[in-house]
């Protein structure tokens, strides 16, 4: 093939930035992208610049030690971004070397390149992930810099040397001139189905170790890799949360498939205190954020939640269950509580549905000590793998009565007959699977608003969208036309054009992205709303329009 080679580049070392670990704005992502310029000489070490960190394994290591990118490419996200232009200021992809002149279209695979008395070679381009979306405030960041190729590349050490601002920054040597890094990315990104050049760069030299093993795999199994959870890991922090570091100080086996954790501050200060019914957000493998029940009313020694490992899950609890031991260190949110006691009822019904008793745990221990009459449905399969049963009914034999199916419906819960005896000032409230919770809204359509609660953690995709069509809204007090595809929730359009909703659970249990819908008819499908309140509202995690909605934004 005939390509134009890029000739040998030269240029001027504008700035060397190195950084800590330090959170991501509210985000409670760890990284270390927020680095710092340094004014005096620096040593360059096989693994990196002294004094860089990077938040996990995967990054930094001698395949990739340094970072580099264009300065002139910040003009560019600033002119495509007008209103983050503030943002896009040297230092904002979180690279080592900023350097003008040298480019992705005239550096190479391969590239041996002279910084100060440090030699190194161009390993890979950067791959972009979601951290810059939290970064820069935008849930399309990260996307649309694989998609411009202004990316960035990065640097194996050949050998360590001394570099200072101000350095010369040199190619003294190109042995692979036909692999400029943006030729790569076309077959990385965009000509995903050549499999003869994915076969030819799985063996090309000087490539990094990674990229020749991924596109390996790619000629082994005859398909393109899906980049959707490297390039977004759901919707930016829409307010503060107060995140502190943990580490677990306890775990303990409920069941053979549920345990439970107990974490304290790892400054040893007393974790906030909460109200019954609370829950926290828990960081897991830093990114992935999980919601989890207390399942204790507020006491010194920490937060106990428990998880249940689920074999279909996204694999959050599965990692748990197998990696997490006492000492482990991570990120835990402040308690909120959207599944609180009524302060008005004259007494409590709880229904729970498996692992959906955790929340009733507190519940039930402020009710005996507000000394408000209670009772506990325990809906399961198997009462001898029922987590906290034993105690449950050891304790509370008279208020606590279990369900068990066996796996056979018949067996199930009779939900009408069990709230159609419900005395007058009865509070319901829920927890479980969403079969469980449709049956109990079903049942208590009649009562009186704010007296049935629902509450359900749902971390996937709040519908499977199998039976959603396309819809379009108009947001009055802009004039904007929207359209929310099949495939996507009213959230999501609406957080992806710029506007502002404040949103939690994603589940339609919480209340959080309530809107206002001033005409237009909506399918609800959520647990939170009255019968009053589905009249003037939606909520947009979950629900829908079957036609035209205008809103109130």
């Amino acid at each position: 093939m005939d390509l134009k080679q890029p000739p040998l580049v030269s240029s001027c070392l504008d700035e060397i930035r190195v950084g800590k670990v330090s959170q991501i704005g509210f985000s409670g992502i760890l990284s270390g992208i927020d680095k710092q310029s340094i004014l005096l000489a620096t040593h360059i070490g096989l693994e990196g610049i002294s004094g860089d960190r990077q938040a996990e394994s995967f990054h930094g290591g001698r395949e990739k030690a340094v970072l580099q990118y264009r300065s002139e490419h910040y003009l560019d996200w600033a002119a495509e971004f007008p209103d983050l232009a503030s943002k896009f200021r040297t230092g904002g992809f979180g690279e080592n070397f900023v350097v003008s002149g040298m480019s992705e279209d005239n550096m190479c695979i391969g590239d041996y390149v002279r910084a100060g008395s440090a030699l190194l070679q161009i390993s890979e381009s950067r791959q972009p992930c979601f951290k810059l979306n939290h970064r820069f405030g935008n849930p399309g960041i990260a996307r649309r810099a694989q998609e411009t190729g202004r990316t960035g590349w990065l640097y194996r050490v050949i050998e360590p040397g001394d570099v200072s601002p101000g350095d010369r920054i040199a190619v003294i040597e190109r042995p692979l001139p036909d692999w400029p890094i943006s030729r790569l990315q076309r077959y990385l990104y965009d000509i995903i189905d050549d499999l003869d050049m994915a076969e030819t760069l799985s063996r090309l030299p000087h490539l990094s170790l990674g990229f020749r093993a991924l596109f390996a795999k790619r000629v082994e199994s005859g398909k393109a890799e899906n980049w959707e959870s490297r390039l977004s890991n759901g919707p930016l922090a829409s307010r503060p949360t107060v995140w502190f570091e943990a580490k677990l100080a306890e775990v303990r086996a409920e069941t053979d498939d549920i345990k439970s954790f107990r974490v304290v501050r790892l400054d040893g200060k007393p974790v906030p205190t909460f109200s019954a019914g609370a829950h926290i957000n828990v960081k897991i493998r830093n990114a992935l954020t999980r919601s989890y029940s207390i399942c204790h009313l507020p006491r010194s020694d920490g937060y106990r939640f428990a998880v249940r490992k689920a074999d279909d899950g996204r694999g959050g609890s599965k990692y748990i269950h197998e990696q997490w031991r006492p000492g482990e260190r991570m990120l835990v949110s402040e308690p909120r509580n959207h599944f609180a006691l009524s302060e008005t009822a004259d007494r409590h019904l709880f229904i729970a549905g498996g692992i959906g008793i955790t929340p009733f745990l507190s519940m039930i221990e402020h009710s005996e000590y507000l000394s408000i009459p209670w009772e506990l449905h325990y809906c399961v399969r198997d009462k001898q793998r029922a987590a906290f049963a034993h105690d449950l009914l050891g304790r509370f034999p008279r208020s606590v009565f279990m369900h068990e199916t066996g796996g056979e419906s018949s067996n199930r819960l009779d939900v009408g007959m069990l709230l159609r005896h419900a005395p007058l000032g009865t509070h319901v409230y829920t927890c479980g699977p969403s079969a469980l919770m449709n049956d109990v809204r079903e049942h208590t359509s009649h009562w009186p608003d704010g007296s049935v609660h629902f509450e359900a953690f749902n971390t996937s995709q709040p519908t499977a969208f199998a039976d959603c069509l396309t819809f379009d809204v108009e947001l009055k007090r802009s004039g904007r036309l929207l359209t929310v595809p099949e495939n996507a929730t009213l959230l999501d359009v609406l957080v992806d054009a710029g506007v502002h909703v404040e949103s939690s659970c994603r589940s339609g249990t919480c209340g959080t992205c309530r809107i206002i819908c001033l005409s237009g008819e909506v399918d609800h499908r959520d647990m939170c709303l009255s019968r009053e309140g589905r009249k003037t509202s939606i909520i947009s995690c979950i629900s829908r329009g079957k036609s035209k909605l205008v809103l109130d934004l």
